[in-house]
C-alpha cells in the first residue's frame, strides 16, 4: 500500500460520514432564554475538548478498515503534527490534520506551523469537520 492509497481510503471512509453525527458531548436544553444566550457566547470554548474527542473517534473509525491491517494502523498524536498518523510499512508516513468548526462558534481557524519539508511529499491532508 502506498501513501496516497492510505489517504484516499481514509478520505473515502470519512466522506461516508457526511451528514452523520458523532456523539461526543450532549448539552442539555437551556431552561431560560438567558441561559441560551450565555451558552451561545461560550460554545466556541468547547472546541478543544470536542476536537480531541473527534480525533479519538476518527482514529478508531479508520482502524476498523480491514484494508489497513496488513500495512499498519492509525495513531493519534498529541501534541504533534499532524493529529493522526498511519504507523506501519508505508513511506512517507501518511497523516491527517483534523480541524473542527461549530456553526455557533465565533470563528473558524486552521492555524498550524510546520516546515515545508514535512508537507512536501503530500502525505498530510487536512480534514475539516463542521
Amino acid at each position: 500500500m502506498k501513501c496516497r492509497q492510505v489517504l484516499d481510503l481514509a478520505a473515502a471512509r470519512l466522506e461516508r460520514m457526511r451528514g452523520r453525527t458523532l456523539d461526543a458531548v450532549d448539552i442539555a436544553r437551556s431552561d431560560t432564554p438567558e441561559e441560551a444566550v450565555n451558552l451561545v457566547k461560550v460554545i466556541s470554548k468547547l472546541s478543544p475538548l470536542l476536537g480531541n474527542l473527534i480525533e479519538f473517534k476518527l482514529v478508531t473509525l479508520l482502524n476498523a478498515e480491514a484494508a489497513y491491517r496488513p500495512h499498519g494502523r492509525w495513531k493519534r498524536q498529541d501534541p504533534g503534527f499532524p493529529d493522526a498518523v498511519f504507523e506501519g510499512s508505508v513511506t512517507p508516513v501518511p497523516g491527517l490534520e483534523i480541524k473542527t468548526w461549530f456553526p455557533l462558534a465565533t470563528e473558524i481557524t486552521a492555524r498550524f506551523k510546520s516546515s515545508q519539508t514535512i508537507l512536501a511529499p503530500d502525505q498530510t491532508w487536512v480534514c475539516l469537520l463542521a
